[in-house]
């Protein structure tokens, strides 16, 4: 077999691969997207929320469950976590996927000695301006804002919580890894923002090279 055609059917390989992924990474958005749409309904209307949550469980199962406003809320923290993080390694599988292939494209091109730039320079070059707009809203504006409607949750569960008790604790930490994760990809995601920051603020990079180091021997 040619060179080029070990080439080419790993890039075809690679290229189902990162559809795959793009389809998981969309499912996976529309689930955050829902969890933290009913995490903001049980902010502003918890008992309509707790209702219309039990309602919809009971007559889905055909049983009769009954809890509080706590446990949903927990449950809700898991389930926003795990949505999270299936949609955030699926946006970075697709994205390191798009540079792989750019690479092979280049690879290609050489082999067969013709321009082969579908994913590479050809897809960035003039990019379009509502492109570079729905980026921007998938990559920083729907992070932010869901960062912002968890931590307005976990607040009012503080201030409304007369006594620290174990569910409190567990939202809590659930939250902290929450956010920790959402800052991670944020910075992983945007290397611009997060190259300016390492030059202009005193110890991100030596923070951010000994978490990667860290993190990278566990």
């Amino acid at each position: 077999m040619e060179p080029s055609e070990i080439i080419y059917d790993h890039y075809k390989e690679t290229d189902e691969l990162r559809r795959n992924a793009q389809g998981k990474r969309d499912k996976s958005f529309l689930c955050v997207c829902i969890l933290e749409a009913f995490s903001f309904f049980l902010l502003i209307k918890p008992e309509e929320a707790l209702t219309i949550f039990l309602d919809g469980i009971n007559s889905q199962w055909e049983t009769s469950i009954s809890f509080g406003l706590g446990v949903l809320q927990t449950l809700l923290w898991i389930l926003v976590i795990y949505a999270a993080i299936q949609y955030i390694q699926s946006v970075l599988y697709v994205e390191r996927s798009y540079r792989y292939q750019s690479k092979l494209e280049k690879e290609l091109s050489q082999e067969i000695r013709k321009v082969i730039s579908r994913e590479g320079e050809n897809y960035t070059d003039n990019y379009p301006m509502i492109s570079n707009f729905i980026d921007l809203f998938y990559k920083m504006f729907c992070p932010i804002l869901f960062l912002v409607i968890n931590s307005v949750n976990i607040y009012k569960e503080w201030v409304q919580t007369p006594k620290v008790n174990f569910r409190l604790v567990c939202d809590t930490v659930l939250y902290i890894a929450l956010f920790v994760i959402l800052w991670f990809y944020f910075f992983e995601i945007h290397s611009k923002i997060t190259n300016w920051c390492k030059m202009h603020i005193p110890g991100i990079k030596f923070i951010a090279d000994k978490l990667r180091r860290i993190l990278k021997e566990v």
